[in-house]
């Protein structure tokens, strides 16, 4: 099997254990310990502790009538009046209102973003139903789920030369976000590069943590080693590739999104690798985020400007 095929069939594996939150993303780091105990590949386990939602119940009501949606609130209540906001691109305050939220760019439920207020997410043939009634009412009733998280840490742990960072766990399908990022690391890991550290990074999408809620796995691995993150060349995290041609992000927006370290020094040293385009926005924290939507060609580009990042 090439290098390509091992890519797709790495992606493949974990994209049916989507959604890879809570019992699933375990299982999926249990996969990948298989895999590098194949490889010949060591690795430690950092264990720590989370909280995951649960919503109990979630309903949104315009006109009397059923609309349909998807919780995306981590603090229970009710929402009324037509606070409907685009998930993707979202102000500090929105964060604590409570809120209606599509995805302009899609036509699934796209879980973009969560807030600390109630709210719940719709389809975007929805809006307008939204935009037209004369009184909506919504509801949502979450509550803090205790989950054991983990981080897998493969290959040199004393003195890397550089540490490569994915994250393993997905909001729903996650082909693109971010098993691709994650099969990426394996298929490295996998040739016996002696001066690096892999991190499969469990619980990155959600956390009940403050003022990010998102990138807790990162923040844990860097609480304990960040000296070893001082000391290393470069760090360099993949999330997102193969559905277009590789870039760094620049955006120190995105690169926030991506990478919400603690220390801003070494925040500012990482390096971000993921597509260059924006066919993710449609299938953003969706369903609909498939392995149909990579392509080979573009896994082989990312896979070489990993490489050469890594000389």
């Amino acid at each position: 099997m090439d290098r390509t095929a091992r890519l797709m069939d790495s992606i493949r594996m974990l994209e049916r254990l989507g959604p890879r939150r809570g019992k699933r993303e375990l299982e999926a780091g249990r996969i990948l310990k298989r895999k590098l105990a194949s490889y010949g590949v060591d690795f430690q386990i950092q264990q720590f502790r989370n909280h995951l939602p649960h919503f109990s119940s979630f309903s949104l009501m315009a006109d009397g009538d059923s609309v349909e949606c998807m919780p995306t609130a981590l603090r229970s209540g009710g929402i009324s009046s037509k606070p409907l906001i685009s998930s993707m691109s979202v102000s500090g305050r929105y964060y604590e209102e409570p809120n209606i939220n599509f995805n302009p760019y899609s036509d699934a439920f796209s879980l973009a973003t969560f807030y600390r207020a109630p709210s719940l997410t719709i389809k975007r043939k929805d809006v307008r139903r939204i935009i037209d009634a004369r009184s909506v009412e919504g509801r949502v009733r979450v509550t803090k789920l205790p989950h054991r998280c983990e981080n897998i840490m493969a290959g040199n742990l004393k003195n890397p030369r550089h540490i490569l960072i994915s994250h393993t766990d997905s909001v729903l399908g996650g082909a693109l976000d971010n098993a691709s990022g994650t099969a990426m690391l394996l298929e490295l890991a996998s040739e016996g590069r002696k001066d690096t550290l892999f991190l499969f990074s469990g619980c990155e999408e959600m956390s009940f943590d403050e003022p990010i809620y998102w990138g807790r796995g990162y923040r844990v691995f860097e609480e304990q080693y960040k000296g070893l993150m001082e000391r290393a060349k470069r760090t360099i995290v993949v999330d997102m590739v193969g559905s277009n041609s590789p870039s760094l992000i620049e955006d120190k927006r995105i690169r926030m999104s991506a990478f919400p370290i603690k220390s801003q020094r070494l925040w500012e040293r990482a390096l971000i690798m993921s597509t260059g385009g924006d066919e993710w926005r449609p299938i953003y924290h969706s369903m609909e985020d498939r392995i149909g939507l990579i392509k080979g060609r573009y896994l082989e580009e990312s896979y070489r400007m990993v490489s050469g990042l890594m000389k």
